[in-house]
C-alpha cells in the first residue's frame, strides 16, 4: 500500500475512532469520578497546590480541565471555600486502612500536607459541574473531548511502533484497527479519567525505551528518561515500567555486557532527564514533605519509608502520590467478582475481567499471535519483544494488587495486545492464516460497532453479551453512572412523575437533569407501597438488596444498567 494511501487510512481509521467516542461522550452522564478530576485539574491550572485527588498523578488530571481555563467557569462560594481548605468533611480518609472521624485521625488539629481529601474533592466536583452554575454539560464534553484525542493518541503511536518494526504498512493498520474497534479503548478513552493518559505515558515509554535498546546513544537515552518522567506524571501506574525495564534489561544482557560503560552512561543521562522532567512538573513546590510524629504517622497509616527519608524527599508531593497508591494497592478497596464481595481482591480478577471483557475475536487473536511469536522468540527484535514483556508484566504486577474495581487499569495492555498482534501477523506464512487472521480482525469490528454507544457494558459474546455483564462484574466495567441522561428519556417518555432511586453516580447529575426522585436505600424500600423504583445494578447486587432480586422482577431496564420496578 503506498504511503499517501496508507496516511489517509490512518486518518480515516483515527477520524471513525473519535465519532464511536463522541457519540458517547454527549450521551453518558458523568461517571462516578469524572467531575473529581475534572475539578481538581482546573483547580490546579488556576494556582492550587496539589492538594485535591492527592493519590492521582497531577498531569493526568490537568489535561482534561484545559478547555476548562478559555470557558467562563464560575465558582459558587461552597466550592470556593472546598478549594481553599476552609469548609470540609467530618470524617477523613487514612493513607491506609478505614476513614475515620476527622478530629479521631487529627485531634491537634489538621495537618493539609498528609490531609487526604477524597470526599472534599469529590464534593467539589459534584459542585463544580453540577451545582447550576455552570453549564455542567459542555464542561464535561470539553473535558472528554481532550480525552478523546488521547485515545487518538495510543493509537497513532501503534502504527507508529508497527511500522517502524516492518515495512508491511498492512501489519500497521492492522495494530491501529485492533485499537479502534476495541471496546475497552471506546468505553473508557472518552472519559475524564487517568487511563487514558496511562496508556499514552506507558505505551510511548516502552517504545523510546525498545527504540533505545535497537539504537543506544544519547539522544535516545534523553528521550527515553523525559517521556518515562512524564508517564509518571500523567498516571503513577506507570511505576511498572520499572520492572519491565529490568526484565527487558536481563533478557538483552548481553547486549548490555558488551559496552557497559557506554550503557551506564546512557542509563544515567536517561535517569536525570527523568528527574529533570520530574522537578519541572513539580516546579516551584520543591520542598520535602514537612515533619511529622511517629504517632500521628502510625494513626494516618503514613508508611514508614515517608518520615523516614523525609530529607530526601523533593518535591514532597510526587512522593506523597507514590505512597499513597502504594498504601492504597497494598490495602484493598471495595470489590465484586460473580456474586462475591471482597476488600482484599482475587489474584485472578485481571485475567478474568479481561476475558469476560474483551471480543471473542480479540481473544482468538492473541491466542494465535502468542503462538506465532513464540516461534520467532530467539530472533526477536526488541521492538516485537517490548509489547508481549510489558503487556506479561503488567498484568502479572496487577494480579497483586487489592484494587480490583475495573478492568479499565488494562488500557495499556490492551493497546501493547494491538501491538504484539500486529508484529506476529507478519509470521503468518500461508495467506489462509492471513485470512483468518483479517477475518477475526473484521468480527472484532462488526462487535464494536454493534455495541455503540453503550460500550461502559460492553461483555463478550462468549458470557452472553451486556445483558448477562453484571453477573460477572460490576462498578466501572458496567455502571459507573453514565445512565442518568437516559433514565430521564426514559422517564419523560413514559410520562413518570417520580421514582424512589438508588443510583451508583453523582447524585448532583440527577439533580442537574431535574428528575423528581426520593433516595432510598434497601431497607426504605421495602415500605413501598405504590411507585417505580429504580435501583442502579452496581448497588442491586449487594446484600442488602437480596430481598428484591429474589421477589420481583423488573419491569424495564434502562441500558442494561438500571432496573425498573413497579409498585403494587
Amino acid at each position: 500500500m503506498a504511503g499517501k494511501s496508507t496516511s489517509w487510512v490512518v486518518v480515516a481509521l483515527l477520524v471513525l475512532m473519535a465519532s464511536l467516542m463522541i457519540g458517547p461522550a454527549r450521551e453518558d452522564s458523568a461517571t462516578v469520578d469524572e467531575t473529581t478530576f475534572l475539578s481538581a485539574g482546573y483547580s490546579y491550572w488556576t494556582g492550587n497546590r496539589f492538594y485535591l485527588v492527592p493519590d492521582h498523578s497531577p498531569l493526568g488530571q490537568m489535561l482534561p480541565a484545559m478547555p476548562l481555563l478559555v470557558m467562563n467557569v464560575r465558582l459558587s462560594e461552597s466550592a470556593k471555600a472546598l478549594i481553599e481548605g476552609r469548609a470540609g468533611y467530618p470524617w477523613a480518609v487514612r493513607w491506609k486502612g478505614e476513614p475515620a472521624a476527622l478530629t479521631q485521625l487529627y485531634p491537634q488539629g489538621r495537618n493539609d500536607w498528609y490531609f487526604v481529601s477524597t470526599p472534599e474533592s469529590q464534593i467539589l466536583g459534584q459542585m463544580l459541574v453540577y451545582d447550576g452554575t455552570n453549564d455542567g454539560d459542555a464542561m464535561m464534553l470539553a473535558g472528554r473531548l481532550v480525552q478523546i484525542l488521547v485515545t487518538l493518541g495510543v493509537g497513532l503511536i501503534i502504527f507508529l511502533w508497527v511500522r517502524r518494526v516492518s515495512s508491511n504498512n498492512l501489519a500497521a493498520l492492522l495494530g491501529l484497527g485492533l485499537w479502534v474497534f476495541n471496546p475497552h479503548a471506546l468505553a473508557y478513552g472518552h472519559l475524564i479519567i487517568t487511563d487514558p493518559e496511562g496508556a499514552l505515558g506507558i505505551v510511548a515509554a516502552l517504545y523510546t525505551f525498545a527504540l533505545l535498546l535497537e539504537k543506544p546513544t544519547v539522544r535516545m537515552a534523553a528521550i527515553c528518561g523525559a517521556m518515562t518522567g512524564l508517564a509518571l506524571l500523567l498516571k503513577y501506574t506507570s511505576m511498572m515500567l520499572v520492572p519491565m525495564y529490568l526484565v527487558l534489561g536481563l533478557i538483552y544482557r548481553q547486549n548490555l555486557r558488551h559496552a557497559p560503560v557506554k550503557w551506564g552512561k546512557l542509563l544515567l543521562i536517561a535517569a536525570g532527564a527523568l528527574w529533570a522532567t520530574v522537578l519541572l512538573a513539580y516546579f516551584p513546590h520543591w520542598s520535602p514533605p514537612p515533619p511529622i510524629s511517629q504517632a500521628q504517622a502510625q494513626l494516618l497509616g503514613v508508611p514508614g519509608w515517608l518520615p523516614a527519608f523525609r530529607p530526601l524527599l523533593i518535591p514532597g508531593e510526587f512522593f506523597k502520590v507514590l505512597a499513597l497508591k502504594l498504601a492504597q494497592s497494598s490495602w484493598g478497596h471495595d470489590g465484586y467478582l460473580m456474586g462475591e464481595w471482597s476488600t482484599r481482591g482475587w489474584w485472578y480478577y485481571f485475567p478474568l475481567a479481561f476475558t469476560v471483557k474483551s471480543p471473542a475475536a480479540f481473544l482468538v487473536l492473541v491466542g494465535v499471535a502468542v503462538v506465532l511469536a513464540l516461534k520467532r522468540f530467539q530472533s526477536m527484535r526488541p521492538l516485537e519483544l517490548v509489547p508481549w514483556v510489558g503487556a506479561a508484566l503488567y498484568l502479572g504486577v496487577s494480579m497483586t494488587s487489592r484494587v480490583n474495581v475495573g478492568v479499565r487499569h488494562l488500557l495499556p495492555i490492551i493497546a501493547l495486545l494491538c501491538i504484539g498482534i500486529a508484529c506476529a501477523a507478519r509470521y503468518a506464512s500461508k495467506d489462509m492464516y492471513r485470512k483468518v487472521i483479517y477475518t477475526l480482525f473484521g468480527w472484532q469490528a462488526v462487535a464494536a460497532v454493534w455495541a455503540y454507544p453503550l460500550y461502559i457494558p460492553y461483555y463478550s459474546e462468549l458470557v452472553g453479551g451486556a445483558q448477562n455483564g453484571y453477573k460477572y462484574l460490576v462498578d466501572s466495567n458496567y455502571d459507573w453512572g453514565q445512565d442518568a441522561k437516559r433514565l430521564k428519556k426514559f422517564l419523560d417518555a413514559r410520562g413518570i412523575q417520580h421514582i424512589y432511586l438508588d443510583y451508583f453516580g453523582t447524585q448532583y447529575s440527577i439533580e442537574y437533569l431535574k428528575i423528581p426522585n426520593t433516595r432510598v436505600g434497601p431497607e426504605e424500600a421495602r415500605q413501598i407501597k405504590q411507585g417505580v423504583l429504580v435501583v442502579s445494578v452496581s448497588e442491586l447486587v449487594r446484600p442488602g438488596w437480596e430481598w428484591l432480586r429474589e421477589t420481583r422482577q423488573p419491569i424495564a431496564r434502562v441500558a442494561d444498567t438500571l432496573f425498573v420496578y413497579q409498585f403494587p
